[in-house]
């Protein structure tokens, strides 16, 4: 058995030698916190970041550190000023120091440098932390541990037996639905071909009738010796004949007595009127007045009032009202429908000249906002400029109450996480007019901006406000 191992580590003669590979080992506070073999080869960095192959929480390193670089087969280490080594050069060990008075080392950039070989081995220090390496052969690769059959299980082991049986039994379920529903004869349309003579229906397209002819009609010898007229010739404009004085008093006769039974017409509507039938009625106490308020009846139905007023007359142009006593020594007389009628206008009377209401407008001005939080001033000034109208409407209504209305206001509100806006109030006034503070104050709760991503942001937003020429 031992001659049998020997043979197995004696390299065969011809067999080409295996291309050695670092070692390292990481020393921290009096442990070893990591050891690695590098089999691939590669550049070697160490640092407290965590794209580093060796990962070291130390505050004497850099984030990122190259340790040993790869320079075509060979690895090259790099060393900073405050590491300290012993490296096996040959057959004897030299330490760091010795290594730059000597000249063996050279300084390329911030470190220093030194090529090595498969032979070569080392301790690097730097502050608590000691770096070990050295090249070995390497090792065969270890067979990835299997645990026996008994401990690994079966599939089946594994399976969650409810829920496979679930899953079968609706696969079968649906299968059978399919199954059935293929072989289900469904009753289908038959077509033309099939179905008897005696049952098909021919659809006639009913053929509407020509129209018919026109009969002509036929035409007298006058009417043949008439011109035909041309389409599109337009009929002769009829020329406007001037009347004879003995037409026009005609026409004026016959205006007058259209007058005057529109106004016969008029005075026999104006008999059957409620009203004045009373006020020509009699005062002997057997009238209409006295139908109307006998007994007292102040609160009879105004209709039934005036149902059954009779015996009444309208006096005529000349006459006195029969039955009326005088009050006085004056003397009345009856008008007629056509002296109701106004007769004059009023003198020097006009409408007067309509005044104009006078335009007023402003500018408004934004300056700059003042904002604490995590949300582009840029955006919340754009925000506010695309609704810059509505505040100067707010101005405009105060401008007409005074037109020499100036000064700045600053609005203070916060925005939410959510784009709302809260808390608005007026941080600075000195335009001296509430309302216009309140008008704005309305708007700004009802505006939205976007979302900020780190929390509500509170802004303060400054507007001028200007009167313009």
């Amino acid at each position: 058995m031992a001659t049998q191992a020997a043979v197995r580590g004696t390299p065969q003669p011809g067999a080409a030698p295996k291309v050695k590979i670092l070692r390292i080992g990481i020393i921290q506070g009096g442990r070893i916190v990591e050891e690695r073999l590098v089999r691939k080869r590669e550049n070697i960095t160490i640092g407290q970041s965590a794209k580093n192959l060796f990962v070291v929480p130390s505050e004497a390193l850099p984030r990122q550190w190259l340790l040993f670089e790869l320079t075509g087969h060979h690895y090259v280490a790099h060393f900073s000023d405050g590491m300290d080594a012993r490296i096996a050069v040959g057959n004897e060990i030299i330490s760091l120091s010795q290594l730059k008075q000597t000249g063996k080392i050279q300084k390329r950039g911030s470190s220093w440098v030194l090529p090595l070989d498969e032979r070569s081995r080392g301790k690097i220090t730097l502050g608590d932390m000691t770096i070990l390496f050295q090249f070995v052969t390497p090792p065969p690769p270890q067979p990835r541990p299997q645990l026996p059959a008994s401990v690994r299980g079966s599939i089946t082991s594994q399976l969650d037996w409810s829920f496979t049986t679930i899953a079968v039994g609706s696969f079968l379920l649906h299968l059978l639905l399919v199954i059935y529903l293929r072989n289900v004869d469904w009753p289908r349309k038959p077509d033309i071909e099939e179905i008897p003579d005696r049952f098909v229906k021919m659809v006639v397209k009913k053929v509407e009738p020509p129209p018919e002819a026109k009969k002509e009609v036929a035409k007298t010898p006058e009417e043949e010796k008439k011109p035909e007229k041309k389409k599109g010739e337009e009929k002769p404009k009829a020329v406007k004949k001037e009347l004879t004085p003995e037409e026009k008093a005609k026409l004026a006769e016959e205006k007058a007595k259209a007058d005057a039974e529109r106004r016969a017409r008029l005075a026999e509507q104006v008999k059957s009127t409620g009203l004045l039938k009373l006020l020509g009625a009699r005062a002997d106490g057997s009238g209409s007045i006295a139908d109307v308020l006998g007994k007292g009846d102040v609160d009879r139905d105004q209709e039934k009032a005036f149902q059954g007023v009779g015996g009444i007359g309208v006096a005529s142009a000349n006459d006195q009202l029969r039955g009326i006593k005088s009050g006085g020594s004056g003397s009345g007389k009856v008008a007629t429908v056509g002296g109701l009628r106004g007769g004059g206008s009023i003198s020097e009377g006009g409408t007067g000249n309509a005044a104009s209401e006078k335009r007023v407008t402003g500018i408004v001005k934004t300056e700059a906002p003042a904002v604490d939080g995590e949300l582009d001033p840029g955006l919340i000034a754009k925000e506010v400029r695309a609704r810059q109208g509505a505040i100067k409407a707010c101005y405009e209504r105060a401008l007409k109450r005074n037109p020499t209305l100036t000064g700045k206001i600053v609005m203070h509100w916060t925005i939410t996480a959510a784009g709302t806006v809260s808390g608005v109030d007026v941080e600075q006034d000195s335009l001296g007019d509430s309302e216009v503070g309140s008008c704005i104050k309305s708007l700004v709760a009802r505006w939205r901006f976007p979302a900020p991503a780190g929390g509500s942001v509170d802004v303060s937003f400054p507007f001028v406000f200007q009167a313009s020429q």
